[in-house]
């Protein structure tokens, strides 16, 4: 198929095909076709020309080799296909070069297009499928190539044909054994070249896999080449692979990696490589996702560092949330095993559920409910879990982690454990501790009121009397039976010294009134028994008159009936009780005589209206 004219970038195509006089006026393997500029054409010449002959021909063996290759801002993709010249001689080669930005020509795109059939996007008269009779592109009328639009090149190959996908299955075939040698040789000399000799799998499969574990640690080019006759060729990307029967092979500067060979004595970082590589290909790519640095590296020292870093126990390089998500389904090694039992992980489970998002606390709770029998020997992590999914949710956690809580709410332990620790967190900062988000998420979790209960006395032995009344009224409004239970919970109260008067945290709210009313629902008799907890916390248990009119005043022009009584309970007979008594008569007769009569009149006006 031909790609549609399309906006954003592009890249250019050059076919390199034997000629008896190229565009660069030479006769052999040179451009015969190209969307380049003049200028353009011979500076990637010159940076490519020494690699369009260097492919492995043998017998039989006509499967194309690929280059990758980074010049500052601008990269390029060979695509080598040994091949006879027009005179039926062997060595040459049919050579395609993509080129253009290399933000564009990344990586990812050279893989993919590896295992791409290129005539699927080539321009219809240089496809291979046109060119495979020998004879060269020039002079056909294909001279001048139509640019490829980059994007649709990239939505082509990785997005549609999924080919990293398919890499990344090829990817496990690569033996272990090779995989670490790979990963230690570039770990301790970081973008150094290196020769791999002998390869069973194909060299793109191979660089996929390294760039699957290191692309991200360790800083390189990652330029490859996958098919060579030899490594001698000047400017060869950082990896090579050349055939393992040591055909044309020269010396070279370049370290070697022979598959066939004995691997010698290992290295400083042959058991990091080891156990990175296991862990991987066990855990899988997310998982390995969780190690990466912020950014590349180009020491071996700080590699050897980071690597060092992760390994959580000996023998043990793994990151903790992977092992919290294998515990459940129980696919977990010994070693791991005991890793997650011991006392030692807590400190580094703890760091990193505090580092972990709200989908991945989520997620673990979701995996970690009681009745998974695989996480019995490790149900103290549980706790751990639902401890910082429940300091998430008091600090304004989504709906998800909410969900997950509901459905298998902490035990009392663990919301007194968070309450203690948020406490002494907002002590250390001289921060006001607010009660009401706390209680308003526990009820919505379903954590028992016996917890709820609890945890109210609890607050009451840290805080003044004045914050806790206001605190009465104010989680009255969400949790009347809480509110009821911290007012109780109030008349044990053994504070010191108060900085403010209690009596003004009533003041302002017309002595509770409406809280009363929210706390004691259409039973006037527990009103009644409020009240006086409201006055023993405020007064005491014997008012006297000075006392009754400081209530009388706070509670406004028609205080409640129940407040009134429970006014005639707590104060002294004498005047005090006269002074509630003459309320109470006064409030009477508002409420049930009509209105008050003519002065002089005791009845109706006999004498008709008055105008």
């Amino acid at each position: 198929m031909s790609l549609p004219a399309r906006g954003g970038p592009r890249a250019d195509i050059t076919v390199y095909q034997w000629s008896e006089r190229s565009l660069t006026g030479r006769g052999d393997v040179g451009p015969v076709a190209t969307s380049l500029d003049r200028e353009a054409l011979l500076r990637w010449n010159s940076r490519i020309e020494h690699m369009v002959w260097a492919t492995q021909e043998h017998p039989g063996d006509t499967a194309p080799g690929f280059v990758y290759l980074r010049h500052d801002h601008e990269a390029a993709v060979l695509r080598k296909l040994p091949v006879r010249d027009p005179h039926g001689r062997a060595g040459s080669t049919l050579t395609y070069v993509l080129t253009g930005p290399a933000a564009g020509i990344d990586l990812h795109l050279a893989l993919a297009a590896c295992r791409s059939d290129w005539d699927d996007w080539l321009p219809p008269p240089v496809r291979q499928s046109a060119l495979l009779d020998g004879q060269a592109a020039r002079g056909s009328g294909a001279e001048r190539l139509e640019r490829v639009p980059l994007d649709l090149v990239r939505q082509l190959l990785i997005d549609e044909q999924h080919l990293l996908g398919v890499l990344d299955t090829a990817a496990d075939e690569v033996p272990d054994d090779l995989l670490v040698r790979l990963v230690e040789a570039v770990m301790d000399e970081p973008g150094a070249p290196l020769t791999v000799v002998g390869s069973p799998v194909d060299g793109e499969v191979v660089v996929h896999a390294l760039a699957g574990l290191l692309g991200r640690v360790v800083l390189g080019s990652w330029g490859f080449a996958t098919r060579e006759e030899n490594d001698g060729a000047k400017d060869l990307p950082q990896f090579v692979f050349v055939r393992g029967d040591g055909t044309g092979t020269r010396h070279s500067a370049r370290r070697r990696i022979d598959v066939k060979a004995d691997p010698g004595p290992p290295g400083p970082l042959r058991d990091q490589a080891a156990r990175l590589v296991a862990f991987q290909r066990r855990r899988g790519a997310d998982a390995l996702t969780r190690l990466l640095p912020d950014q590349p590296m180009a020491s071996a020292s700080k590699i050897r560092e980071w690597a060092s870093g992760h390994q959580v126990a000996p023998g043990l390089m793994t990151d903790v949330m992977s092992l919290l998500e294998a515990a459940p389904s129980g696919d977990l090694s010994d070693r791991e095993d005991a890793y997650l039992r011991s006392a030692t992980a807590i400190p580094r489970i703890q760091l990193e559920l505090d580092r972990a998002t709200e989908g991945q606390l989520a997620r673990l709770m979701a995996l970690w409910r009681p009745d998974t029998l695989e996480l019995q020997p490790y149900r103290h992590l549980r706790d751990e879990i639902h401890t910082w999914a429940l300091h998430r949710c008091f600090d304004g956690g989504g709906p998800d982690l909410l969900r997950e809580l509901t459905v298998a709410p902490p035990g009392g332990r663990v919301v007194f454990r968070v309450m203690e620790e948020r406490l002494e967190s907002a002590a250390r900062r001289h921060a006001s501790f607010d009660v009401l988000p706390l209680l308003r998420i526990a009820l919505r979790i379903g954590v028992a009121d016996s917890v709820l209960n609890d945890m109210v006395r609890v607050l009451v032995a840290r805080f003044s009397m004045t914050f806790l009344l206001g605190e009465v009224d104010r989680i009255s409004r969400i949790a009347p039976a809480q509110a009821r239970v911290l007012l109780e919970s109030c008349t044990g109260h053994r504070g010191g010294k108060e900085r403010l008067n209690p009596f003004d945290a009533l003041r302002r709210t017309q002595f509770h009134a409406e809280a009363v009313d929210r706390m004691a629902p259409q039973n006037p008799w527990q009103a009644v028994h409020l009240y006086r907890l409201l006055l023993l916390c405020t007064l005491g248990a014997q008012l006297g008159q000075r006392d009754v009119l400081e209530v009388l005043d706070a509670a406004g022009r028609n205080p409640s009936p129940a407040l009134l009584q429970a006014l005639l309970d707590s104060c002294r007979r004498g005047k005090a009780q006269d002074t509630v008594q003459g309320v109470v008569v006064q409030q009477y007769f508002q409420q049930h005589l009509p209105g008050r009569p003519h002065d002089g009149d005791h009845g109706s006006d006999r004498r008709g209206p008055r105008y």
